[in-house]
């Protein structure tokens, strides 16, 4: 297994978008955990409803676990550090927390697509203090995404991945 840096943050912080181009240009193997899942047990929303927020965690330690065990740039989903066994993988690993705030986020994210948002947009910032404190005891390193250019957090993730 060679260089693994992952990706948390809450929803809409452009996890995928910025794992997907640094892994492109560092050219390393790029996993979302979430699409893992989509690809195995169907759309993430119809698990929420099918069988509920506990069994989707469930599968998301699985994935969180297949992803590490790749290597290269994982992004996970906003909810991966709900998870205690989840939270000590991260900590085992180079972990970038990427942050953000509400309004830059709802600006731009399809919250249809999100079943923790569809029907309250303003959950956003509830889920980001109930899991704050989880997504900094397992960063490595914080970027703020909200002030920075894309061109700007990509730099920095790269730095971030020579320190591997």
């Amino acid at each position: 297994m060679g260089k693994t840096l992952i990706l948390v943050g809450p929803m809409g912080v452009g996890k995928t978008t910025f794992g997907k181009r640094l892994a492109k240009k560092c050219e390393l193997p790029f996993t979302d955990t979430d699409s893992l899942i989509s690809k195995t047990h169907g759309s993430i929303s119809s698990i929420f409803q099918r069988f509920g927020e506990a069994h989707f965690r469930q599968l998301e330690e699985l994935s969180l676990a297949d992803a590490i065990a790749t290597g290269g740039v994982v992004a996970t989903g906003g909810g991966v550090v709900m998870s205690s066994v989840n939270r000590e993988l991260l900590k085992a690993h180079h972990t970038v927390f990427l942050d953000s705030n509400m309004d830059f986020v709802l600006r731009s994210l399809n919250i249809k697509r999100r079943p923790l948002l569809k029907d309250d947009p303003a959950n956003w910032g509830r889920l980001y203090d109930s899991r704050l404190a989880s997504y900094q005891e397992v960063a490595t390193t914080t970027i703020n995404t909200a002030d920075r250019s894309a061109k700007a957090v990509l730099e920095i993730l790269e730095k971030e991945i020579a320190k591997l």
